[in-house]
């Protein structure tokens, strides 16, 4: 077993993490060699291929172990709660499960990070896991490329489903716990109002991207 970061993430998980078509998705989502700041909480299994695709990146995590695993791009060691670099990116990705989070402070804390740093111009780019998912969640065996992957429910009493997940890459096993929120479409909408953001829309071939833009600051008295 590789080193747990303190909520639950397996490091050496994300280092074999194959791409399945998301580095591509992402990349033509985005404008052309734009600089990304990263807040998705997954070591440089998106920044470093979107590096090696022509983007500047920046990535924050609270785990240096994490943060080890990111080639060619600044790292940044911080809690997303009282993140501020001091600049703004015209786009911000989000790829977390901090967006389904039980504890929503956690989730209010990411929305409010990406709308610190978006320009207001940008773009954020966030995943989640939509009503739909939790409507069909089932207990599943099957590979992803070369890894195996079970996926079992503990619990879900309608709003909170508790889940565990092994991987297998050869004689090596991870498994990561996750208890994932289930939010509707006005509980998101509403999140990112109060945050700064707007819902844009849903980006086509990622059934768990979408899209939110600022709303404008308002004029200074």
């Amino acid at each position: 077993m590789s080193e747990v970061t303190a909520d639950g993430r397996p490091v050496g998980l994300y280092e074999v993490l194959p791409d399945c078509g998301e580095l591509a998705f992402l990349h033509s989502k985005v404008p052309p060699g734009a600089a990304i700041l990263d807040l998705s909480h997954s070591g440089g299994r998106f920044a470093n291929g979107l590096t090696g695709l022509g983007h500047e990146m920046v990535v924050v995590d609270d785990s240096a172990a994490m943060l080890a695993q990111v080639r060619d791009a600044r790292t940044v060691q911080a809690d997303l709660g009282g993140l501020d670099l001091g600049e703004r990116f015209p786009v911000v990705l989000a790829a977390s499960a901090r967006t389904n989070a039980v504890d929503v402070t956690l989730r209010d804390e990411l929305l409010a990070a990406c709308r610190r740093h978006v320009t207001p111009d940008g773009l954020v780019v966030l995943r989640w896991l939509p009503p739909s998912w939790f409507d069909m969640a089932v207990m599943f065996s099957g590979r992803l490329k070369r890894m195996e992957i079970t996926f079992e429910i503990e619990s879900f009493d309608g709003t909170v489903l508790d889940s565990r997940s092994t991987y297998r890459l050869g004689r090596t096993t991870w498994e990561q716990r996750n208890s994932a929120r289930r939010l509707s479409n006005a509980d998101m909408r509403a999140a990112l109002v109060a945050a700064g953001l707007r819902f844009d829309r849903h980006l086509r071939g990622g059934r768990q991207f979408f899209s939110a833009v600022p709303v404008s600051d308002p004029p200074e008295a």
